[in-house]
């Protein structure tokens, strides 16, 4: 029924890895199906973030290569860099003018990352900025 790979992080730090479907930033609850369980809704200001990922088990060499020198900047956007309430610092592009207060998607700077795209939720931000 859902075709994308999604692992979810939440506030309480819990992780659920299950099968979705793209979202708008404005939703306030998704539905995804557990990796090995039932069908359940996702109530977005639970979340830290949600990984659109590429496969569930990654091969951390690959993921964290360093990326080629950037020469252009394929995604349209602004770098930012973010720092999470639990410490975890992600750095990525995102179509924002200002900083954000509600939810939003990010794109991972490095193309060998596991991450497709990475919805964050505003909440689990303890600093937000423009590169």
């Amino acid at each position: 029924m859902f075709d994308d790979r999604m692992v979810i992080r939440f506030l309480d730090g819990t992780v659920l890895k299950a099968f979705g479907d793209n979202f708008l930033p404005s939703d306030e609850r998704i539905m995804v199906t557990e990796c090995d369980g039932p069908m359940r809704t996702i109530e977005l200001s639970a979340v830290k973030m949600v990984c659109f990922v590429k496969q569930f088990v990654t091969d951390s060499q690959n993921t964290h290569r360093p990326p080629p020198p950037l020469i252009y900047q394929a995604v349209p956007g602004r770098k930012v860099r973010m720092e999470f309430t639990d410490g975890e610092v992600l750095m990525g592009i995102a179509t924002l003018e200002a900083a954000p207060s509600r939810g939003f998607f990010v794109t991972p700077l490095n193309p060998n990352s596991n991450n497709l795209q990475i919805y964050v939720n505003p909440k689990a931000l303890k600093r937000f900025r423009f590169e």
